[in-house]
Order: C-alpha cells, then sequence, then structure tokens
C-alpha cells in the first residue's frame, strides 16, 4: 500500500483539530515554519497542507498575518459513529473499499460500524430503516438492489443525515456518488479488443442496466467504441436477468454456442466473477481460451491474476474509492450546507491486459 503523503498527513492532522473543535472558529493555525519544525518537512510540504485546506473553505490564508479558521459551524457529530452497508464480507473489492474507509478515519475521532446485508433486499431495507441521526453521523451505502432504496435513503437526506453512495447511483437522487470511471473503463477495453483485431465484440451482463448504473455506463463506454470505429451494433444473443446458479451451467453452455455461431470473438464481461464463471464454463465445453473465445472482465480482484489464462481487466481503485467517499462524508458532517453542493466523484480506472484476449492482428493506431 502506498504510504501517505507528508502534505496529507499534515492536512489531515489540521482538519480533524479543526472539525473537533480544536481550532475553533477565527482561531489560528501554526505557521508554515511551525509545522515544518513539528512534522520535519519542508516549507513548500506545510504550504501545501495549508493551501489544501484553504481551497476547501476551512481556513483563509492573510498576507503577513497567518492561517485562520473560518469554518463557522462545527461538526453536528452527535455519536462520532459512520455506518457503512455492504452487500456482503469475503469480497475482495469490499475489503478495500473497508481498507480505504478506515485509514480516512484513522486521524479523527470517528469510529466505524459495518453491517452485511448477504444480498438480502429485505435486510439492507430494515438496516437503512434502523439509521437515524441518533444511531449515527454519516451513512456510506453500497446500494445493492437500488430501486428498493429509494423511499428510505431520500427520507433520510431529506433528515440531513449526510450520505455517500459507492459505486451505483440512485437515480434522481442528489446524493454524491464515488465511483469508478465506468465509462471510460468500457471504452478503453472495448477499444483495445478492437485493436487486436476482434470485429464483433459482445457486451455481456446479468445486472438491469436500468437498475446497476455502474453497469449501464460500462455499456455505454463499449457502445462509443464501436460506433467510434463504425461498428454495426448487433442485437447479438440474451441470457435473462437472473443470478447464475449451479443448474444454469447448460443455460451458459447455450449461450456460448450461440456466441460464437453468431462470430463473435471477444465477449466484455460486467465484471471479474462473471467473466470467470463464463471461462470455466467453456473450458469444460472444450474451448481453447482465447483461441476460440476471448474475454474480458471489470474489477481485477486478485483471483483474475491467478486463473488459466489470467484474465485481461479493468482494474477499479476500491481503496481510493473508499477512501474518498470518506473524505466526502467528513465535509458533509463538518458543514450540512455541502450536501446540496457536493458532486459525484470519479475515480480513475485502468485496463490491465494479460492473456484472454487473443491478438488477432495488431490494428492500426488512428
Amino acid at each position: 500500500m502506498k504510504k501517505e503523503p507528508l502534505y496529507k498527513v499534515i492536512y489531515d492532522s489540521l482538519k480533524t483539530k479543526i472539525l473537533n473543535g480544536t481550532f475553533p472558529f477565527n482561531s489560528q493555525l501554526p505557521t508554515e515554519k511551525e509545522l515544518s519544525d513539528q512534522y520535519k518537512v519542508s516549507r513548500i510540504t506545510s504550504k501545501r497542507a495549508l493551501n489544501d485546506l484553504a481551497e476547501e473553505g476551512y481556513i483563509k490564508r492573510i498576507s503577513g498575518k497567518g492561517s485562520f479558521v473560518i469554518l463557522e459551524k462545527q461538526p453536528l457529530a452527535k455519536t462520532f459513529n459512520i455506518t457503512l452497508l455492504l452487500p456482503f464480507f469475503k469480497n475482495a473489492g469490499l475489503e478495500q473499499y473497508v481498507q480505504g474507509i478506515s485509514d480516512c478515519l484513522k486521524s479523527t475521532p470517528f469510529q466505524l460500524t459495518i453491517h452485511y446485508t448477504q444480498e438480502d433486499p429485505l435486510k439492507q431495507r430494515q438496516l437503512i430503516h434502523s439509521l437515524s441521526k441518533e444511531t449515527c453521523d454519516g451513512l456510506i451505502l453500497y446500494p445493492d438492489f437500488p430501486s428498493t432504496l429509494v423511499d428510505l435513503v431520500y427520507n433520510l437526506y431529506l433528515d440531513d443525515l449526510p450520505i455517500v453512495l459507492l459505486d451505483k447511483e440512485l437515480v434522481g437522487l442528489p446524493v454524491p456518488v464515488i465511483s469508478s470511471a465506468n465509462f471510460q473503463g468500457g471504452y478503453e477495453a472495448t477499444v483495445y479488443a478492437i485493436r487486436q483485431g476482434h470485429k464483433k465484440i459482445l457486451f455481456f451482463s446479468l445486472a438491469s442496466l436500468l437498475e446497476n448504473t455502474a453497469v449501464k455506463n460500462r455499456y455505454l463506454g463499449y457502445l462509443k467504441a464501436l460506433h467510434e470505429y463504425n461498428f454495426k451494433l448487433d442485437i447479438g444473443p440474451y441470457l435473462n436477468d437472473r443470478p447464475l446458479t449451479m443448474d444454469q451451467n447448460q443455460l451458459i453452455q447455450s449461450f456460448l454456442e450461440t456466441t460464437k455461431k453468431q462470430g463473435y470473438t471477444c465477449i466484455f464481461v460486467e465484471h471479474d466473477v462473471l467473466a470467470m464463471e463464463l471461462i470455466s464454463t467453456a473450458a469444460n465445453m472444450g474451448w481453447d481460451i482465447p483461441t476460440d473465445m476471448s474475454f474480458i472482465g471489470f474489477d481485477d480482484i486478485s483471483l483474475a491474476r491467478m486463473i488459466t489464462p489470467k484474465l485481461t481487466t479493468v482494474k477499479q481503485d476500491f481503496y481510493q474509492i473508499g477512501y474518498t467517499a470518506t473524505e466526502v462524508l467528513l465535509s458533509m458532517i463538518a458543514d450540512s450546507a455541502k450536501k446540496d453542493t457536493l458532486r459525484s466523484i470519479e475515480v480513475s480506472a485502468k485496463l490491465r491486459v494479460r492473456e484472454s484476449v487473443q491478438t488477432k492482428y495488431e490494428a492500426k493506431r488512428d
């Protein structure tokens, strides 16, 4: 894990002291020199920390006088508890969310409480329904079943509980979402397949594109790449929107056979776990991957590097998403007026080229 930059250490420490009232409104912060001596860093480093605080509206820097706290509203914290709702426990990406969130909270007085919904929509609703400003100071939510949560989340929003969403938005609600650059990731993955000489590329998802905005944006990136390279948009084979189970192996096998018969040579799959499920089924059918069919995933979980062939995929920075979500939430707790001005943030996603995409020929770059 990357070591935190020194300016960020100073920034986090000062921000925490502003938020918890150690440095109240109108108080003067230590000077650049005092901070550089205290933390044994250069003046440039301490200056950057102070400048970042000024840019975010916590302090005002006055030439010849110093830096002063201008945040009039001290945190509305009552419980100093942050609630995190996730669908399940054992998942590499979700574990990195937790690590990023926990690391961001280290320098604050807030504690993290995690609830797992076990992918149960009723349990998710019950947990959200139990929350209030009396039980927690903020909520970080991974909305596993977005359409079932609009009423409850909106009610918490109206009650002024700070809320940040991970990965997916609740369409129509003015709640910030911290997610990967799904559109760009979908676009780059598809362009890569095109440049490897693939003429028919299928996007495959079991998620509802109306329900899951993250997957929808990956799909839109895929469509943009096809359009940009003047590829014809085919209807393609379709698999019902339902989760995979053991008795669906035959259905998956039929889907793969149809895909191949229709001339597709590469399948861009909504996420790594599903991509590996398809690869496993294809291998059991006697297919050689990637010669008989190429696959691209999305997430870059650890297993993607362990299977044969190693999966070409788009890497999500789950750690940074969790860290950024927490920064946004803390700023909302410090100033409730920010809930109507904070925008959603996209964290960059990067293509990881491995072994699961065959090179038909190397297409020339424009």
